[in-house]
């Protein structure tokens, strides 16, 4: 199935195994499925994943993006050359080498606390790139851990000028900043606008009231020091990212980890997010049980994925067959009500009738019946009718508006949760019209 989110993708598995023919088959289905286009693998420097699987993903029309997570100066270039050629004539395009050396971790013990830290990760990395560029691979910059030991962004702007006081221009005409993005359970509009905006925010202090990196918008935080460095503009593979869901078992209201991720999934269809940022790769697809991260698969089994892989499975087949409001609507007109009874829903019982009676439309609890008409009108706020529900209504050509019960402001113009006029002037514009 193909799918015109053309940026959406997933990290396949916290570890370098399951690249056998019969993973190829089990979850090349659920890609598409899923209207995957990109895919994250995670990759052992000592031998490559199999040609069979690499091709496999192209000939489905999705991009490998094979990520090697080393100790920063554990290979080198020549250790890495025949590995990397190999994924070159395979069809790849992108292999990164190394992950997050701003923290200490991911370097040698004796090495992180040495003088010149930027410009011995240089060192390492500048043949790694060249290597890449001179056998038509990208040549992509590891991602940083977001804030990290050494700050994310004072070491992507010092990696930056130390490349172009070496006369690396070609190379930097030609690079690519592989980067994590996770929402840190923020809202999404967190720290957008970047440095631009957040001009009180430093490193390692993110005074009150000020907004920081480490959320969603973080590209655009990177797109400033690339700008202002450069004077040009990088792409950006976004190799992990996402929501990832709580550990506590809540099952009042919206799941977070649901929403968070579907809101992601549609920005990356519209202007919200910039052309430089080439993909987004959700973390992640699968594990096995023992690993520690299994609780933030996507499909801890191929056959019991999270709500969210219905809910991104759902959108990607109504963005392919999305209709106009106007065609295959047998309903004029349907009130969606809260499927749960509460103590304001039930005291507004009788001017929900009253509303009923003067417009005449059908009512019930199913969304998937409203589907079926050309205007919704919700009765509920977010927590009694999920977001969700509603963006699929409206993707699926359905003229949503949505009222919000808030004790005795239900059918004002007073209430502040209600996003569009009260009932009470509904009737005076509408009167008892089912259109």
């Amino acid at each position: 199935m193909s799918s015109p989110n053309s940026r959406l993708g997933f990290y396949y598995s916290p570890d370098d195994q399951h690249y056998t023919q019969l993973d190829l088959d089990t979850w090349l289905p659920v890609l598409g499925g899923l209207g995957a286009r990109w895919l994250t693998l995670q990759a052992s420097p000592e031998r490559a994943i199999p040609e069979s699987f690499i091709r496999g993903l192209l000939d489905s029309q999705i991009e490998p993006i094979i990520h090697i997570p080393c100790t920063v100066g554990s290979v080198s270039a020549t250790s890495l050359t025949p590995l990397l050629s190999s994924y070159a004539r395979w069809g790849a395009h992108y292999v990164v080498v190394h992950d997050r050396p701003n923290i200490r971790c991911n370097w040698e013990a004796s090495d992180w606390g040495k003088p010149g830290l930027i410009e011995r990760f240089i060192d390492y990395v500048l043949p790694i790139l060249e290597t890449q560029q001179s056998i038509g691979l990208q040549p992509v910059l590891p991602p940083l851990e977001p804030g990290g030991d050494y700050w994310d962004t004072a070491f992507l702007e010092s990696v930056l000028e130390s490349l172009i006081r070496r006369g690396k221009q070609d190379l930097l005409q030609e690079l690519t900043l592989a980067i994590y993005v996770w929402t840190y359970g923020k809202p999404i509009d967190w720290g957008a606008g970047g440095f631009s905006r957040w001009s009180e925010a430093r490193p390692y202090h993110t005074p009150p009231g000020c907004q920081d990196q480490l959320g969603f918008h973080i590209y655009e935080w990177y797109s400033e020091i690339v700008e202002k460095t450069l004077h040009s503009s990088l792409p950006m593979l976004i190799i992990a990212g996402g929501e990832l869901p709580s550990l506590e078992a809540v099952n009042l209201g919206p799941d977070p980890h649901t929403e968070q991720n579907l809101t992601i999934a549609r920005a990356l269809t519209s202007d919200e997010v910039p052309n430089f940022v080439l993909n987004f790769a959700f973390y992640h697809l699968t594990s096995t049980p023992d690993q520690s991260d299994h609780h933030s698969a996507w499909y801890p089994s191929v056959d019991q994925p999270l709500p969210v892989a219905a809910a991104i499975n759902q959108l990607a087949n109504l963005t392919i067959k999305k209709p106009p409001a106007s065609v295959g609507k047998p309903l004029q007109h349907y009130i969606l009500l809260p499927p749960q009874s509460s103590p304001d829903y039930n005291q507004n019982w009788s001017a929900i009738g009253q509303f009923v009676l003067a417009v005449q439309p059908v009512i019930g609890f199913s969304p998937q019946e409203a589907r079926l008409a050309k205007r919704v009108t919700l009765f509920g706020d977010e927590q009694a009718i999920p977001k969700i529900v509603e963006e699929e209504l409206r993707d699926a050509g359905c003229n949503v508006k949505r009222y919000s019960a808030v004790g005795r402001e239900f059918f004002t113009n007073k209430s502040p949760t209600v996003t569009t006029a009260s009932p009470a002037s509904y009737f005076s514009t509408q009167g008892k019209s089912n259109e």
